[in-house]
């Protein structure tokens, strides 16, 4: 077998083999590195990790040695596979944009239908990267994009945008009671998104809310205005 990694004048008892996610690595003193991935699924990791430092630390804790804690490798590892800091932001925002719109706009004809599996898609995601979820809706993220905050807005505008035109549709057909504000019910229905995000984080990535449930209470309370 050869020889693991080592530092030049550091005790070689310090490196040691150890098993960590059925792959053997070199680790020393205690501290395990992850096993080595291609570059592309290394970068997505560092992108999705850039997002759940802005959203739940700041911008300022955006360095390469907090990526390195998230990620699981050295600090040095990281300007590997970027540039610079910014080249980190602007894939975190484009690995945000493809997450979030994959598979969109949902294909139904019934608006409700429509927005139900938006809805549904984007609780699921709240559950499954409720960090990722939260940066497009954080102040932070546009701060950290800088001149490219432009982009930041316009993937919550385009959400924004998808609700509205269902309930204004579903308002059309009679299934909402036209009475009702538009640009408030969007709010309602971006507003339970979010809230599930901050609820789910909270509880430590241990929400039992089921997404279908939670649409299903929100579509009542809608349609029933339609019946008065």
């Amino acid at each position: 077998m050869g020889k693991g990694p080592g530092r030049r004048g550091a005790p070689a008892r310090l490196a040691r083999l150890v098993l960590h996610g059925g792959a053997l690595t070199w680790g020393y003193a205690g501290r395990v590195s992850t096993p080595r991935r291609p570059t592309e699924e290394r970068r997505q990791q560092i992108a999705e990790a850039a997002l759940r430092i802005i959203s739940g630390k700041g911008v300022h804790r955006l360095t390469a040695q907090e990526l390195g804690r998230e990620v699981g490798i050295a600090d040095g590892t990281i300007f590997r596979h970027f540039k610079d800091k910014a080249e980190i932001v602007r894939t975190a925002i484009a690995h945000l944009e493809s997450v979030l719109f994959a598979n969109f706009p949902p294909a139904e004809d019934d608006p409700l239908e429509r927005l139900q599996s938006f809805f549904v898609g984007r609780l699921t995601l709240v559950q499954r990267m409720p960090a990722v979820f939260l940066a497009a809706f954080s102040d932070r993220l546009e701060e950290a994009a800088g001149e490219e905050a432009g982009v930041v807005r316009s993937i919550i505008e385009r959400s924004q945008a998808f609700v509205r035109q269902c309930l204004v549709d579903a308002q059309e057909r009679g299934q909402i009671d036209r009475a009702l504000s538009v640009e408030a019910l969007t709010l309602v229905v971006i507003g339970t998104l979010q809230a599930s995000a901050f609820a789910h984080r909270k509880a430590g990535g241990k929400s039992k809310a089921d997404p279908l449930g939670v649409w299903q209470t929100l579509e009542m309370m809608l349609k029933s205005t339609a019946r008065r």
